[in-house]
């Protein structure tokens, strides 16, 4: 009977390999999924935060088997002339051969680009730049955020989004002094202080599959079939902040709505990981 059972899976195995839509097709057909979730539902999501003892804030977050390092480093920098209080905040997405055999070494991927970008412009929504400032005009903190994938099965932003939320938090910077005569700041590590985000944001990917099927979270092989994607995000508060559609399928408003306040209920999931 085990070996019954070994050889259907093998079996199912091959044909995912050979055949790799008409194997979804065939779950999405029975409204299921391959790894038996339903449409709306979502993988589940792992935090660990101070995950980097070299970093000044850092976190581990893995949804379903995707798996994303945020490190946090720290530096201290002039501030522009137009913004004499505000430090900066540089975010990165890193998708190499190392996460999937999808990515080649060198240029980043369209997929790292576009994730780079799209988390670049959600961090100015959650952090207050002028918390990094040591003195004004003079010195700043010019904080650089490396996310890197460790694992890829889709889902990249979300997971992204969380991990940068979540090394945010976990974000403490030494006691920095500037001293007026030589102009030279000294940063003492052993009085590090907590900053914290100003507001978290609570991310959730939907995928039109096949022009047909919409699900929540979609992993690698689904959104290799997917026309579209919509990303939702919600701040703390519960207000909607963020809605980005990519790509040529159509999404109809009774669908966009659907999503919205599935994406608000995975909101509360998110925090309570966090």
């Amino acid at each position: 009977m085990a070996e019954s059972g070994q050889q259907v899976a093998c079996a199912m195995q091959t044909f995912e390999r050979l055949h790799p839509t008409e194997f979804q097709r065939r779950f999405l057909a029975q409204n299921t999924r391959h790894d038996g979730r339903e449409f709306m539902q979502f993988r589940p999501v792992q935090v660990v935060k101070g995950a980097i003892s070299t970093a000044q804030g850092s976190a581990t977050v893995r949804v379903g088997n995707t798996t994303v390092v945020c490190g946090i480093k720290a530096e201290v920098c002039e501030p522009d002339v137009k913004r004499p209080t505000e430090g900066y905040l540089a975010t990165n997405v890193e998708l190499s051969p190392m996460c999937s055999a999808q990515f080649r070494a060198g240029a980043p991927s369209e997929e790292a680009q576009v994730a780079s970008e799209h988390v670049h412009r959600l961090a100015g929504q959650m952090f207050d730049l002028t918390s990094l400032c040591i003195e004004s005009g003079r010195a700043v903190w010019s904080l650089a955020a490396d996310i890197v994938c460790i694992k890829h099965d889709g889902g990249i932003l979300d997971a992204a989004v969380v991990a940068l939320v979540a090394a945010l938090e976990d974000l403490r910077l030494p006691k920095a002094e500037l001293d007026l005569g030589t102009g030279m700041v000294s940063a003492d590590r052993t009085m590090a202080t907590h900053v914290g985000v100003g507001k978290r944001l609570f991310p959730a990917t939907f995928a039109l599959v096949d022009d047909a099927y919409v699900v929540a979270d979609a992993d690698d092989s689904e959104e290799r079939m997917a026309t579209a994607s919509l990303l939702v995000v919600h701040d703390d508060r519960g207000r909607l902040v963020n809605v980005w559609k990519r790509g040529g399928g159509m999404l109809s408003s009774e669908t966009i709505a659907r999503c919205v306040q599935r994406a608000r209920e995975r909101m509360t999931e998110i925090a309570q990981t966090l």
